[in-house]
């Protein structure tokens, strides 16, 4: 009968005996050095007592008080538990990184070919040691990822992304912490691109000397014949301009190619931008090569850097490589045409002049071919109108056309506003700002130019009119990327309310069809006179603002004490909208990312707004997602937008590659799209460094006390012999203290007592 059963506590089936206290050492040490003299003091003091019965009682007495005190100091705790026995653990760390996709020389086999192969031979091995061991089976690269054996063979891909040895090392520990780990089995090729080419980090030997047990260590794949060519580093900006050259570095690498000549060539889809021959030799391994290319087209541009698969090779995939810029128009180019000098013009000229992003180029008009200048024309120095050059071979290179109350004739040729309706269809801006020399007076009526704007000019009307009147914006139109001066819409309302009036602005224009108005001389009749007024037509925009004193949105607003930020916020909107700035689209998407890696989800966003930029609901939008590179729709999705017009979609991709999400939304009978292109990488990381390591696996088998072996054909993992100590985990417990309490204390008192008593009965004091 054990203690737990004699004391009839049945559910426990283990005790042990603690001994403790805060400051237990002390007092122990202590009394071990004050023992001995109490004793030799006790006998002496009683030498004066004949009776030898009673001067060993007495002495005895004390010995027990003595022994007492000593256990109270010490403070003993009877623990009982309930323990269970169980199993040490062996773990199998198999490798999954990319680089076990490394073929083997010269059998030309993936190096994983050569674990599978390990794992299925010693299938007995694994069998026979879980009749001692529990053996836990793990896919690792920089993190463990359970399996079970039967999932190592037909899960078995080598897909992980970067081998980390200290990472994996590190959360093995810890998923042991408390739990008996006597021995790893470890195989890999030992590519791991954490550590220092040539080093091992110390960081590392100390986790592999910390586990309990030894690390065997089993290489797939060796050093012999390993021929590649890649490239594994490529430096190349991802923002760049339009017809502004780019330069890309690229670092190669080739192992046992020979001598011989490889071209290296950088494509855009199948258009080669540049290449370069590069003169491989056998006894240099690193290269650095430079290419310059030019983009000629704005937007997310994908191009691939790539060199020929020669036979043999262990690695194919990198032997090229992906990378996307992003290429934007360095500036937006206006041309500003002024009929005449004007506080208008003068201040419309400041706003753009100091806008970073615009590159301008204004003409005004300082005399006509009726001026009388008291003047030869050869005495003049004022140049000639260039309109041919201008409205001809130049037209296309700017972003935006703006006729400042300005008259064409007898400056432009009528066939050249042909040219400028054609620019707009195209995708150009075109916009028309008033005056006396404006619109009617400026003879526009019946010419391309009316046709491209969002206003009809009545002939009949009056043409101007000099009253002054506080501009009236359209409340449906509030949130137009032109009217949003502040993106709180209450605030935004307020500051319109309190723009300065204007004087005077050009009358008789009517909308046309399709056109919006924003701000009108008056809200109250059924055809409001527009004073700003848009329009899209083709692929390009126009607007009109019906008046040449826009100035004072700037001028009044300082001299009443306030700022003319909101007059430069204006122009700012109206350049942004016109130019088909992405943010001023209606219809928005997005991705979450530009690029992603494999495996990893996509969420694709949109959110679709009205014509007057409200939020549209309950609308039907179609996604689809298109592989650029194989030219093939992939997935095609209907979604319906909620009450803020917004709608989302996950995708995951099957594969590295470029690929074009786009949305389609019908409203009425219009129907818009957009688009978004994001990029899948299949990281080449694990091939940086493709070679084996077989010092690292060495070393980590030395360091623990385990053994190192190189996987052929045929190798077996077996002969292994790992500790097998007792290891018990307690389940349940209960302390009893055996010296906090009446009984200990009063035995205590009582010898005490007793020797008092005794002695003084013996005539001693």
């Amino acid at each position: 009968m054990n203690l737990p059963s004699w004391l009839g506590t049945g559910e426990y089936n283990a005790w042990e005996l603690h001994w403790g206290g805060d400051g237990a050492l002390w007092a122990i040490l202590i009394l071990a050095a004050l023992i001995p003299l109490t004793l030799w003091f006790f006998w002496f003091s009683l030498t004066n007592i004949p009776s030898r019965p009673k001067k060993y009682f007495l002495f005895g007495l004390r010995i027990a008080a003595l022994l007492l005190l000593l256990i109270v100091t010490l403070q003993p705790q009877l623990e009982l538990k309930h323990v269970l026995p169980m199993r040490n653990t062996v773990a199998v760390l198999i490798d999954d990184s990319k680089s076990l996709g490394v073929k083997t020389f010269p059998q030309g086999e993936p190096r994983l070919e050569l674990v599978k192969e390990a794992l299925k031979g010693s299938a007995g091995f694994f069998e026979e040691l879980k009749e001692t061991h529990q053996v836990d089976f793990y896919f690792f690269s920089d993190r463990l990822s359970p399996v079970s054996l039967d999932e190592s063979f037909s899960r078995y891909k080598a897909r992980g992304l970067n081998t980390d040895f200290t990472n994996v090392l590190n959360e093995l520990h810890k998923k042991y912490n408390g739990k008996s780990l006597q021995g790893v089995i470890l195989l890999s090729d030992g590519a791991d691109l954490s550590q220092i080419e040539g080093e091992i980090s110390s960081g590392l030997t100390e986790l592999a000397g910390r586990l309990d047990g030894p690390v065997f260590t089993f290489m797939a794949g060796s050093e012999e014949g390993l021929k590649d060519l890649g490239i594994p580093k490529l430096e190349a900006s991802d923002f760049g301009f339009v017809h502004q050259p780019l330069r890309l570095t690229a670092t190669i690498t080739a192992s046992n190619m020979g001598t011989r000549s490889v071209p290296v060539v950088l494509k855009e889809g199948d258009k080669i931008h540049a290449s370069r021959i590069l003169n491989i030799k056998p006894e240099q391994e690193r290269y650095q090569v430079e290419l310059e290319f030019t983009p000629g087209n704005t937007g997310k541009r994908f191009y691939t850097l790539s060199m020929p698969v020669f036979a043999g090779e262990a690695v194919e995939v990198n032997n090229q490589t992906h990378f996307q810029v992003n290429v934007v128009r360095d500036r937006i180019r206006v041309l500003h045409l002024n009929g005449r000098p004007s506080w208008d013009s003068r201040f419309l000229r400041e706003v753009l002049a100091n806008n970073p992003k615009v590159d301008l180029l204004s003409f005004f008009i300082l005399r006509t071919l009726t001026d009388d200048v008291m003047a030869t024309t050869q005495e003049l120095s004022l140049i000639p109108f260039p309109s041919n050059l201008l409205f001809t071979d130049y037209l296309d290179s700017f972003d935006l056309v703006i006729f400042h109350n300005f008259r064409f004739k007898p400056f432009i040729d009528r066939k050249y506003l042909g040219n400028i309706k054609k620019f707009v269809e195209h995708g150009g801006a075109f916009l028309m700002i008033g005056g006396d020399l404006s619109f009617q007076s400026g003879e526009y009526m019946r010419t391309p130019v009316e046709e491209i704007l969002p206003i009809k000019m009545d002939r009949n009307a009056k043409w101007f009119s000099d009253d002054d009147f506080k501009a009236k914006i359209v409340p449906e139109l509030l949130r137009h990327p032109i009217l949003s001066l502040e993106k709180d819409e209450t605030r935004n309302r307020e500051i319109w309310e309190s723009m300065p009036a204007i004087g005077g602005r050009n009358a008789g224009l009517v909308p046309v069809e399709g056109a919006q108005v924003l701000a009108a001389q008056s809200l109250k009749s059924d055809t409001p006179s527009p004073v700003l007024a848009t329009r899209r037509f083709g692929e390009g925009r126009s607007m009109v603002i019906a008046t040449d004193t826009l100035w004072n949105w700037n001028f009044l607003r300082v001299g009443q004490g306030g700022s003319g930020r909101y007059y430069q916020k204006f122009w700012e909107n109206v350049i942004a909208w016109m130019t088909r700035d992405p943010q001023t689209n209606p219809l928005q998407l997005e991705t979450s990312k530009e690029h992603y890696w494999e495996e990893e989800k996509v969420l694709v966003h949109f959110q679709a707004l009205g014509q007057d930029y409200n939020p549209l609901d309950e609308k039907k939008a179609t996604i689809s997602i298109r592989s650029i590179s194989e030219n093939k729709e992939l997935i095609k999705r209907e979604l319906k937008t909620d009450e803020l017009g917004e709608g989302r979609f996950e995708f995951e991709p099957p594969e590295e590659g470029f690929y074009v999400a786009e949305v389609a939304l019908k409203n009425g009978e219009e129907v818009t799209r957009e688009e978004a292109r994001f990029t899948v990488f299949s990281p080449t990381t694990e091939f940086e460094r493709p070679q084996v390591n077989p010092v690292l696996l060495k070393t980590l088998a030395e360091v623990s006390g385990g053994k190192h072996r190189e996987l052929k054909p045929g190798s077996f993992i077996e002969g292994l012999t790992f500790p097998n100590p007792d290891y018990e985990v307690k389940t349940s417990s209960r302390m009893f203290s055996l010296w906090d309490s009446w009984w200990s204390y009063g035995l205590l008192l009582t010898l005490l007592v007793t020797e008092w008593w005794v002695r003084r009965k013996s005539g001693l004091s």
